[in-house]
């Protein structure tokens, strides 16, 4: 049975975010979030902090673990949505949960927005930048992607319900583009684009959905930056205030 069967989409109501102590050469996070009106909430935002359990990701120079960096960010982005919407994590600690469980969590709470924190990782260790993907149907060409998310997809043996995000491409491609420019107006990461991909964990989402690669945690410039509580502040408020440009210019 898969954690998500366990705990269920853990509803992040966030009166009162829990301490959260990560290994050695990984961030330590700590904080409350409050949402003081439960009932009273704008929007569901369902955040899904990549990888987690034994399915560590990408690993930096330094030892810094994909699943970290990213279950930090959720929380921290948690508390900056907190105060006007319902956000809800698909993991809140270290487990490991199956994709097609995460985007059941998005579909289950009837989201608004659901988004897939990631970190970019590659041999080439002078790889940097940020990458936001929309799902788009595969064209035959090579992707470098998380193998875990990217899982070829086959169209003969597609049914329906796997094509109900084409119906979001649009709006999805909108969101990616608004949190690329608030992100790069902070100049953390120079380079930054916004792509089509068939990543399964977007495939089925019944919602504008996306998939963030905050920089390369295999780069040792940007794993430093990803270690570091303030910066990763920063990208959580740029991301905040971009959900908050695209509910503006959509709903």
């Amino acid at each position: 049975m898969s954690p998500y069967c366990k705990q269920y989409a853990i509803t992040f109501y966030l009166m009162v975010l829990c301490y959260a102590i990560v290994p050695a050469a990984t961030l330590a996070f700590e904080g409350n979030a409050k949402n003081p009106i439960v009932d009273d909430y704008q929007y569901v935002i369902v955040l899904d902090p990549g990888h987690g359990g034994d399915d560590q990701g990408a690993k930096g120079p330094d030892g810094t673990l994909e699943k970290d960096v990213t279950l930090n960010l959720a929380r921290m982005l948690a508390v900056e949505l907190g105060n006007k919407h319902k956000v809800i994590l698909t993991r809140t600690d270290d487990y490991r949960l199956d994709v097609p469980d995460r985007t059941a969590v998005a579909n289950h709470e009837d989201a608004d927005l659901f988004i897939s924190l990631h970190a970019g990782g590659s041999f080439f260790h002078q790889a940097s930048g940020m990458t936001l993907y929309y799902f788009k149907e595969p064209t035959g060409s090579a992707l470098t992607l998380d193998p875990e998310y990217s899982k070829p997809l086959k169209p003969s043996t597609q049914i329906p319900w796997n094509k109900i995000q084409n119906r979001h491409k649009t709006t999805s491609s909108v969101l990616a583009e608004l949190i690329r420019k608030r992100l790069s107006e902070q100049m953390i990461f120079i380079e930054s684009k916004v792509q089509g991909a068939p990543l399964m964990v977007l495939e089925g989402a019944d919602m504008p959905a996306i998939v963030i690669e905050i920089g390369y945690i295999t780069n040792p410039a940007e794993e430093k930056a990803l270690r570091d509580i303030e910066t990763l502040a920063k990208i959580a408020k740029g991301i905040g205030n971009a959900i908050e440009d695209f509910f503006q210019k959509v709903r």
